[in-house]
């Protein structure tokens, strides 16, 4: 039986019967993918659902630029998004952003296809939160290029997502089996380099246009070395034209560390704080290494900063996964409490930290989990409807919950 003919077997079975045997199936599979060559572009990527994107239009390709560790850049998260553009130890910035692989991703958004995406995890497809393209046609950056239908542009990127540095105070379940920290040796050595490379055409090649750094998502900026030696030193009036949008767990986000970066609180545009718990029982589940006393004291203190404007925008945010659900719409509440802007939600994703079979018993999305059910019934909740809520890649399941009312 040729693989084809037996995938397809396995899907006419019982739903719950073949959960495990299905995705065990889709896992081996992947494993057999084509990598592609040096200069060539990912096969396409959209999962299993495909959203109708015509007219529709994605920033990202236009301006963004992730650095991951391994020198690798994307144009969104890898996630979500897995075609790199190229290799910063090896390309130049503009080889990367105007290269093939980037002006094809640039065509499957005029086209609508969106191709190269993951309409499956995308939190902004899945939102329905893209703008038109219309809108697109109207930005003071890309929207001549835009206009034009141009795969080629001109500005370079202007959100860099430094994602370099994997260091973290925390080892959290889902993202990692230890804590990771690179204070010396090769792996700080290179995540300062990989920065150093990607910022010197912005900070010291007199560039002009306003741009964004955001740090990070692949750890937290006060744990990380390479980052914190940025954060202490840049100094905002010499780049008034910068913005720093940060990512962090909270726990270091003390009233000693935001000083010691004063030097760019009028540059800080964001603040993203990861909770994935309402109450310390579940935190110390989810967050292992963390102190939900001090991430409550540290949020409640933004919080009056964000009250006084002195904090642009604050947002909290909540991976949902089997161990934490049940607190979404409590954590709704103490985000609100605590001086949010917004509440975000988004599902765990598989980093590989478990073995697939347990990553799968923490998705109660899936069908035929013990806990659907209880998951749908959470999403129905009336909370959910406030604008105070992003469900992100959850709210086709909460259209689901309430459908199936």
């Amino acid at each position: 039986m040729n693989p084809t003919s037996q995938h397809s077997e396995l899907r006419n079975l019982p739903t719950r019967a073949t959960w495990w045997l299905r995705r065990y199936w889709e896992r081996f599979s992947n494993r057999f993918r084509k990598a592609p060559g040096p200069g060539a572009v990912d096969e396409p990527s959209g999962g299993a659902r495909k959203a109708n994107l015509k007219g529709r239009f994605c920033r990202n390709p236009f301006r963004q630029l992730d650095l991951e560790p391994n020198g690798a850049a994307f144009a969104c998260c890898s996630s979500w998004l897995p075609t790199t553009m190229g290799n910063i130890k090896s390309q130049s910035l503009d080889e990367m952003w105007n290269g093939h692989a980037m002006q094809k991703v640039r065509e499957s958004i005029y086209d609508g296809s969106f191709r190269y995406c993951r309409h499956d995890r995308c939190p902004v497809i899945m939102d329905g939160r893209l703008p038109s393209i219309e809108e697109a046609e109207q930005h003071p950056v890309y929207g001549e290029a835009v206009r034009e239908r141009r795969t080629k542009i001109d500005n370079p990127p202007i959100f860099l997502n430094l994602v370099s540095d994997r260091s973290c105070n925390l080892f959290c379940p889902s993202c990692r089996t230890e804590r990771i920290i690179h204070k010396e040796g090769p792996q700080y050595e290179q995540a300062a380099q990989l920065q150093q490379r990607l910022l010197e055409p912005y900070l010291d090649g007199g560039y002009e246009g306003e741009f964004e750094l955001s740090i990070t998502g692949s750890g937290d900026p006060f744990a990380s070395r390479a980052y914190r030696e940025l954060l202490y030193t840049l100094d905002g009036e010499q780049h008034p034209n910068m913005k720093v949008a940060l990512q962090t767990n909270g726990v270091l986000l003390t009233p000693r560390n935001w000083e010691r970066m004063k030097k760019l609180h009028n540059n800080v545009s964001t603040i993203l704080i990861s909770f994935d718990a309402a109450t310390e029982e579940t935190y110390n589940i989810t967050r292992r290494g963390g102190h939900w006393a001090t991430l409550l004291e540290n949020c409640r203190r933004m919080g009056e900063l964000r009250s006084k404007g002195e904090v642009k925008y604050m947002r909290f945010d909540f991976v949902a996964q089997a161990d934490n659900f049940r607190e979404m719409p409590a954590f709704v509440e103490l985000s609100r409490e605590l001086g949010a802007d917004h509440a975000y939600f988004s599902k765990m994703l598989d980093w590989g930290t478990w073995p697939h079979a347990e990553y799968l018993e923490k998705c109660p999305w899936e069908p035929g989990h013990p806990s659907r059910e209880a998951f749908m019934e959470m999403l129905r909740d009336p909370i959910f409807d406030d604008p105070f809520v992003i469900l992100g890649n959850l709210n086709d399941y909460r259209e689901e919950a309430l459908a199936g009312r």
